[in-house]
């Protein structure tokens, strides 16, 4: 069973974790996790990436103000340091990365 504080906000306390909050028959959903997939592969020093739809953990939506889908969340020493919402080219995502994980 997922744990979001023991494999999110824990985990971020040893390496950054992407999370993807995203929703069930979310076409954007979908390329963005297979975009992000790509991008850990290519990053998994890093940082690590989880998917979660929303489903599962409806409070995460309330606590982080999850407006739209698919929205990605960069969570570093057991905090949400930064958010990004909507399906961006991976240039972009690639931008947003590197100017939160210095």
């Amino acid at each position: 069973m997922f744990s979001f504080n023991k494999q999110v906000l824990e985990r971020s306390k040893i390496i950054p974790v992407i999370v993807e909050f995203s929703a069930d028959g979310c076409g954007p959903c979908q390329w963005v996790e297979n975009l992000m997939i790509d991008i850990h592969a290519e990053n998994a020093d890093r940082f690590e990436f989880v998917s979660i739809p929303i489903t599962m953990h409806e409070e995460a939506a309330q606590l982080f103000d999850l407006r739209s889908n698919p929205t990605l969340i960069i969570f570093q020493q057991g905090e949400a340091i930064a958010k990004l919402a909507g399906a961006l080219p991976k240039m972009a995502v690639l931008q947003w990365i590197d100017d939160h994980l210095k």
